[in-house]
């Protein structure tokens, strides 16, 4: 065994696939080494994604194996129409301990009134008292979009790509055929193998098949016969790497797929075509008879839950191969498309149940002081998952499961989107205030969601 980069056969080191502050769900590559290739590529471009990534991670239930906590995001505060700048890894953490939180030219500090008192040359003249349990506060974060165009994500997509192509046939050692993808992995340099997809429909095909905020990756032939691999960033941005101009006979496998959620699970099946790929599909089912004519097709084995994968990659094979509308740069339509489906999983990262049960976690300090809900806050997904906990204390059990609340959800807000707007949130506001047991149907609630167990 060497490394797939340089050749050497020392000190190699098992290779995080996805790096492992991205993903719940390790991969592994063993055959690249530790020193001269692991561990630069962190500094070369993996820790700048995972820094401009850090709000996805975090409102996802993220956490590196390298440590404890939550990624930190910059964002700024608006207290009592001040704004300041802070990091943050919680909601929770903004007016908690000795935290100080700075205006943007420095002059003014936000902090605990006897933390306040320390500074130098502070006076009760130059220091106002404010309550935040009463007064309005707007947390505002800043989405990157050029991240997802950088050289650094370009990088990052084509190692993911290459360990992964490599990893699934077998390859052990450096092959030449790989040189251009190898200088531009470690390098940068050359031409850039990376694209984006543009098509919606592949999006809505990878969100409709695919579980919420999964990594995906599909290797198929394209129509010039290059071997590409489309990687699915969380839902969020689906890039092609054309791995290879043309297939090469010491890579057979060339029909992949892995799906891996943010829950550590994980489905696959290698082929080496699509007629491979095709004849197991047909062989995994036998004709059931019902009589008067009806047979329906069953599967054979009713575990194997990636023949639903199979499917999706034959039934959509041409769309892969002719059809993905790649853009190499930035334009307005792809902008937007990204942060649409940068927003959207924002929204349903509340409707999972770590998200539910990270947020009881994070506020049973404030629900047991009964302060938890500012009358003045704006913090509209806050207002929401309160809201969710409100209910469930208020269903007198009737919701006693992730499913049965979506069940209520869809219903009460009918369909399978929810956009947590200004006026959703005030009217919500309004709803919970209006009960003057809404504090105790919260706390109810809370303590329903901290037994429920991870589906």
């Amino acid at each position: 065994m060497s490394c797939i980069y340089c050749g050497t056969k020392i000190d190699l080191a098992d290779s995080d696939i996805i790096p492992d502050a991205l993903t719940n769900a390790k991969i592994i590559n063993p055959h690249v080494c530790r020193v001269a290739h692991n561990n630069r590529f962190s500094d070369m471009f993996e820790n700048e994604i995972i820094n401009d990534m850090a709000l996805i991670t975090n409102e996802l239930d993220i956490k590196s194996s390298k440590g404890k906590k939550y990624a930190v995001y910059d964002a700024k505060v608006v207290v009592g129409g001040t704004e300041y700048k802070t990091k943050l890894s919680s909601d929770t953490e903004l007016f908690k301990g000795s935290k100080f939180m700075v205006t943007e030219d420095g002059k003014t500090k936000l902090g605990p009134l006897e933390q306040v008192m320390k500074i130098k040359n502070a006076t009760e003249e130059n220091v106002q008292v404010v309550d935040v349990n009463h007064i309005e506060i707007e947390k505002r974060v800043i989405i990157k979009t050029e991240t997802y165009f950088s050289l650094a994500m370009y990088r990052l997509m084509t190692k993911i790509a290459f360990e992964w192509y490599c990893l699934h046939n077998g390859i052990e050692d450096k092959n030449d055929k790989f040189e251009d993808i190898i200088n531009f992995i470690v390098k940068g340099e050359g031409n850039n193998p990376v694209t984006i997809v543009g098509n919606e429909t592949v999006y809505g095909l990878f969100d409709q098949y695919t579980n919420f905020a999964n990594h995906t990756l599909l290797c198929y032939i394209a129509s010039d016969n290059s071997v590409n691999i489309l990687i699915s960033l969380f839902g969020i941005a689906i890039y092609n790497v054309r791995i290879l101009n043309e297939v090469i006979e010491e890579c057979s496998c060339n029909a992949l797929f892995q799906t891996l959620t943010i829950d550590a699970k994980r489905e696959q099946f290698y082929f080496k075509n699509k007629e491979e790929l095709n004849d197991n599909l047909i062989n995994s089912f036998y004709n059931m008879d019902f009589g008067n004519g009806m047979t329906v097709l069953m599967p054979k084995d009713m575990t194997d839950m990636s023949l639903q994968y199979q499917m999706l990659y034959l039934q959509n094979y041409d769309l892969f191969a002719t059809n993905l509308m790649c853009v190499d740069k930035p334009d307005s339509v792809i902008v937007h498309m990204i942060i649409k489906h940068i927003e959207k999983l924002l929204q349903e990262s509340a409707l999972t149940i770590r998200g539910l049960k990270r947020f009881v976690n994070e506020h049973k300090e404030y629900l047991e002081r009964e302060n938890a809900l500012n009358p003045n806050g704006t913090n509209k997904q806050s207002i929401f998952m309160f809201f969710i906990l409100y209910t469930i204390g208020n269903s007198n059990g009737k919701i006693s499961s992730m499913k049965e609340l979506i069940s209520y959800l869809k219903q009460r807000f009918s369909g399978t989107e929810i956009s947590i707007s200004d006026d959703m949130s005030k009217n919500l506001y309004t709803e919970i205030f209006k009960d003057k047991d809404y504090f105790e149907k919260i706390k109810m609630g809370a303590l329903v969601v901290d037994k429920w167990e991870f589906e």
